[in-house]
């Protein structure tokens, strides 16, 4: 059940619904029951439904009539969340309008810009932060920020794009851990030797007591790519160089 829509939809609400299923919601969007099969709460299926239709009345009335833009569905994924995942960027502009939350989390405390960092279409980053996300916007359990998930989805175009946009590579999680290390942890040598670069501190410790060094590479340099193994070694030489604190 939707956590965010407990009461039974309103009778003018469920006379939009109608409204909606008659209207049969093509405008080249998915048919209403492939959105509807994510939000068992009919008013918000509806709701859902009339955004990837691109039927702003009809969003706006039902909104009105008490659905919820913030509300989630069986498995804690806001429906901002959700439209990202589907693709949809009309309907998650639309939601943005309506007044959704970009920064509310989903199950695992990620919001909207950290679903962003994780998918394939880097601009999706561009779309959340013209609309005001801030870049550093944490998670809402345990207060990564989008950096290190695009860290973890090995998507370098998100990287860059959350870089070029500020976002900080000194930030701590709830764990100490920061950028620098969710980047050796994923193995990712040049964003480890690019955060250095730019200042990150590679002596820094997690909750472990851990730096980055703990977490680098430590196999064969022969078993990487040509470019990653001078990443490496200029890391290993700046590790050396560098005093502890």
């Amino acid at each position: 059940m939707l956590r965010a829509m407990t009461r039974r939809p309103l009778p003018h609400l469920l006379l939009a619904a109608s409204m909606l299923a008659a209207s049969g919601c093509t405008q080249g969007h998915e048919s209403m029951s492939t959105d509807a099969r994510a939000f068992d709460n009919p008013a918000q299926a509806q709701f859902v439904a009339a955004l990837r239709s691109g039927n702003t009345s009809l969003a706006r009335e039902l909104l009105a009539a008490g659905a919820n833009p913030n509300a989630t569905d069986e498995d804690g994924t806001p429906a901002l969340n959700w439209l990202i995942r589907q693709g949809d960027r009309d309907a998650v502009r639309m939601l943005l309008e309506l007044g959704a939350d970009p920064t509310r989390g989903d199950a695992k405390g990620r919001t909207a810009l950290h679903e962003a960092a994780m998918s394939s279409d880097p601009e999706w980053i561009d779309l959340l932060l013209a609309h005001g996300v801030a870049v550093d916007v944490p998670n809402t359990r345990n207060g990564q920020t989008p950096l290190f998930d695009a860290l973890r989805a090995r998507e370098p175009d998100n990287i860059d794009r959350l870089l070029a946009a500020g976002a900080r590579v000194d930030v701590r999680d709830r764990s100490g851990t920061t950028p620098l290390h969710q980047a050796a942890l994923v193995n990712d040598i040049p964003s480890v030797r690019r955060f250095m670069e730019a200042g990150a501190d590679p002596h820094a410790t997690d909750e472990t007591g851990a730096t980055v060094a703990s977490y680098l590479y430590d196999g064969d340099p022969a078993m990487l790519a040509a470019p990653v193994r001078r990443d490496h070694e200029w890391i290993r030489e700046r590790l050396a160089a560098t005093p502890t604190h």
